[in-house]
């Protein structure tokens, strides 16, 4: 207990002193090995590293360290938890785009959704898992398959070797493809495992032997979770063979692993079959005692399920409770609230109907007749008097510039040069190598803006023409409108629009949707 302590203070006081240098794959990869080894080791380690995931942004570490964490409830029977963690992978993971881990909690709802006998379920889930990582051709990726054809065995029954034993060479070739050599064959002691179990179903012991052999010649010294499953298999592989006292030897020796780190999926696993082994053998005393550990178990595990299961329902029955009383004692508030909602909501329904046949009948007469010319406004930027120009207040402007610059004015309008972003006063005086001025006189005169209004009523009349004619505009972010007539953002089209129009751009479009 002490030592524990200690490794738990000098965990907190490296994650506090270090956390900038925190590394997050090694922690990681310390968490996943305590994993299978003590569960409650390795919950120490992923609160750590959430914690810094959470401080440094790194979504992908904290979406692992949560998939992990349902990965070790799953180890301990307890399936809201799994789940639960499994749901928060997903949702970091689907908010970051982090497809590995994406396949990692569509992998583990899919495994728990099969122990919950929800199999059209889990086999949607683990579908899911395979199609986010299919092409992904990286270490992880080959893990990350492997992993999930490992899971898909739990589907199959009895009588489907055929697809068991495949499922599991598949495992086996994903993990052969990992390049880092202590990862590959960690991995490849569970498929081996599988194989063996898989091949063992179908009588074909003296493969599944060599499968065992080369799954215990990998396995480490320390992996508790991993030695209880291949002893369990093995034993499983004589009492198949009706050698029944080497089968309790090993199942015997899985199950004080298991019970030693309450494993207690595969503590249920081992007891039933010891209990099958012992009856074989005719040994009615011990055939009872694991058949009352066996109940136990059952028991147990349920019961961790149902006390999970009615938490959440009784949290919610008091809460419902609560708002019950609560509404009584102001129920006659929420009368009158009601009322007056309703009389509110009644005059906004009102007030809608009435602005959007506003907009019907504006959009209308636009659609008939066009958009009309906003009053000409006086601009302080084309009366200041530019001293280059040296030109006195009451110039006067030769016929033949005034033909010029209005042909100009019009090939600017015909080739939709207006829409372009970089226009100005002044670029365009030097298009048409006038004089500011003149080019502001000439549009005075002759169109009725200054040169600002000019430009704004082109563009939203274009628009406007655009929206009438070619029905796909209507479907475009107002951003792509805004853009394509050279506004520099959302706001300042939308602004001129309605300036213009009298109404959004987005109320036009739905006004314009009902008259064509």
């Amino acid at each position: 207990m002490e030592k524990k302590i200690i490794f738990f203070l000098f965990l907190i006081f490296s994650g506090a002193v270090f956390s900038q240098n925190f590394n997050f794959e090694g922690q990681y990869r310390y968490a996943r090995s305590l994993a299978s080894k003590n569960p409650d080791s390795s919950e120490i380690v992923l609160n750590i590293i959430i914690d810094s995931a959470q401080r440094n942004n790194q979504p992908d570490y904290l979406a692992k360290a949560y998939y992990l964490k349902s990965f070790n409830s799953y180890l301990r029977s307890d399936a809201k938890g799994t789940l639960d963690f499994a749901e928060k992978t997903l949702q970091i993971s689907t908010e970051n785009k982090y497809a590995p881990g994406k396949a990692l909690a569509y992998r583990m709802q899919g495994t728990q959704y099969a122990k919950l006998g929800l199999l059209k379920e889990a086999s949607e889930s683990l579908n899911k898992a395979l199609s986010e990582i299919k092409n992904e051709n990286t270490d992880e990726g080959h893990e990350l398959k492997g992993m999930i054809y490992n899971s898909f065995l739990i589907l199959f029954n009895q009588n489907q070797y055929q697809k068991k034993e495949s499922y599991s060479k598949y495992a086996v070739r994903e993990f052969r493809q990992i390049k880092n050599m202590p990862r590959r064959n960690e991995l490849l002691v569970s498929a081996y495992t599988n194989l063996g179990y898989t091949l063992s179903e179908v009588k074909k012991f003296d493969q599944a032997q060599s499968f065992f052999v080369k799954a215990l010649a990998l396995i480490g010294s320390d992996n508790h979770y991993l030695q209880a499953n291949i002893l369990h298999d093995i034993g499983y592989s004589f009492s198949l063979q009706n050698k029944q006292d080497s089968a309790v030897i090993y199942y015997q020796k899985a199950l004080k692993i298991a019970r030693q780190y309450d494993f207690n999926e595969k503590k249920l696993e081992i007891t039933k079959n010891l209990q099958e082994a012992y009856t074989q053998l005719n040994d009615p005393k011990n055939v009872q005692k694991y058949k009352l550990e066996t109940l136990e178990l059952k028991d147990s595990i349920a019961y961790n399920q149902k006390m999970a299961v009615n938490k959440t329902l009784n949290q919610k029955e008091e809460n419902f409770d609560r708002q019950l009383t609560e509404s009584h004692s102001l129920s006659k508030g929420l009368i009158a609230a009601c009322t007056i909602l309703l009389l509110v909501l009644g005059g906004i329904v009102f007030y809608i109907i009435n602005l959007r046949q506003k907009h019907k009948d504006a959009v209308a007469q636009i659609y008939r007749k066009g958009i009309t010319p906003v009053v000409y406004e006086e601009d302080p930027q084309e009366t200041e008097d530019q001293p280059e120009n040296n030109i006195p207040a009451d110039f006067k402007i030769s016929p033949e510039t005034e033909e010029h610059i209005l042909n100009g004015l019009k090939t600017f309008e015909e080739q939709f040069d207006f829409n372009s972003k970089n226009i100005s006063r002044y670029n365009l005086a030097n298009t048409l190598n006038v004089n500011t001025k003149y080019l502001s006189a000439i549009i005075r005169k002759h169109k009725k803006f200054n040169f600002n209004q000019y430009i704004n009523h082109l563009r939203i009349n274009y628009i406007i023409d655009r929206l009438k004619n070619e029905p796909q505009y209507r479907k475009y972010k107002i951003n792509h409108l805004a853009e394509s007539t050279g506004y520099s953002s959302h706001s300042a089209f939308s602004l001129e629009f309605k300036k213009i129009t009298g109404m959004h751009p987005s109320a036009f479009i739905k006004a314009l949707d009902t008259l064509s």
